[in-house]
């Protein structure tokens, strides 16, 4: 059974009930489903931002500068007299060899800003968009795409990835690969695919749930290493830099972080600690050793790293206390730690 969309907007906005949240994770576990669940959240999304600017606040103290004006007057220009300089006085060209040399300067310096295009997103932010060629990606939190603004589709179709993202490319009739470079060497050379990709600091990983792709990596003091993936492969880039093949993937589980669905198959807890610090940029700390062997089954619906720690603490009994960028999980029966 589907739901309908409003009661998929009222789950968004927290207003569903414990029967209407089952029958919405009975739907989700349907072939298809996901796809819809996702197009509504980002129509949920841009009608209902997660911040709104307090309008009156602002325009009172625009009232009081219009009404406070600055006593402080600037003296009266007074012409000076003095003769012309001709056209060729080298002052003149002096000056303007000086503001040439900056436009040329400026623009190397700013050249990534003027030739390409950035997409960034915070740690709290999910976004999905459209590229020109009609291929679509969505990007987790904390994480970047640059492409170019000029000839992107036509003169190339390479794109620059920092953090977490799905890809859905599109085919083009004259079979131009689409290239999505990760960290350092490591380029993901596609066709017409459906694959998600994470490329962090001197580590990365691929996964396909749909097509063909054809990696290369490729680092100064060795030759370059190429793989091809099929359906269901999981490639791994680890600090040593040796790629390394997972066949049989679970693609049950394919980067649920668009559905803000976190799920945990006997788990441990070390490793839910890594993803939250890959998902959310934010540190985890496990104050009793032991703690990192506990493990953890089932699927989690979070927003935040806050919400998903307050779950996580619930269902294993345990205490979590948050300091700025950091979560420190601890047994129940521990004294709370102080800064």
């Amino acid at each position: 059974m589907q739901p309908s969309k409003e009661l998929i907007f009222s789950y968004f906005a927290g207003q569903a009930t414990s029967v209407q949240q089952k029958v919405i994770g009975e739907w989700l576990a349907q072939p298809g489903s996901r796809e819809l669940y996702f197009q509504w959240l980002d129509e949920w999304e841009r009608g209902f931002p997660q911040y709104t600017p307090d309008v009156a606040h602002h325009l009172d103290l625009f009232r009081q500068r219009l009404n406070t004006p600055s006593e402080i007057h600037a003296p009266p220009l007074r012409p000076v007299e003095g003769h012309a300089l001709p056209v060729w006085h080298p002052g003149k060209w002096l000056v303007a060899a000086t503001i040439g040399l900056a436009l040329l300067a400026g623009g190397w310096l700013f050249r990534g800003a003027i030739f390409y295009r950035t997409i960034t997103t915070n740690r709290y932010q999910l976004r999905s968009l459209e590229l020109p060629d009609g291929s679509t990606v969505a990007l987790n939190s904390n994480s970047s795409l640059r492409m170019p603004r000029i000839g992107y589709g036509w003169l190339s179709r390479n794109v620059l990835l920092t953090g977490d993202a799905v890809f859905a490319v599109k085919h083009l009739p004259n079979d131009q690969p689409f290239v999505v470079q990760a960290t350092d060497g490591l380029a993901v050379e596609v066709l017409g695919t459906e694959f998600s990709v994470r490329s962090q600091i001197n580590r990365a990983e691929v996964v396909l749930k749909r097509g063909k792709v054809n990696l290369h990596y490729t680092t100064v003091d060795r030759p370059e290493q190429q793989l091809i993936m099929k359906p269901g492969d999981r490639v791994t880039l680890d600090d040593r830099g040796a790629l390394r093949m997972h066949t049989q993937a679970d693609t049950t589980q394919f980067a649920q972080w668009r559905y803000r669905l976190f799920s945990f198959n006997n788990t441990p807890l070390r490793d839910v600690a890594h993803q939250i610090q890959a998902v959310f940029g934010v540190t985890v700390q496990l104050t009793d050793p032991a703690l990192a062997r506990r493990t953890l089954t089932g699927t989690i619906r979070a927003g935040s790293s806050d919400e998903l720690a307050e779950a996580l603490a619930e269902l294993l009994g345990l205490r979590v206390s948050h300091r700025d960028q950091k979560l420190v999980f601890s047994i129940a029966s521990e004294t709370q730690l102080t800064q």
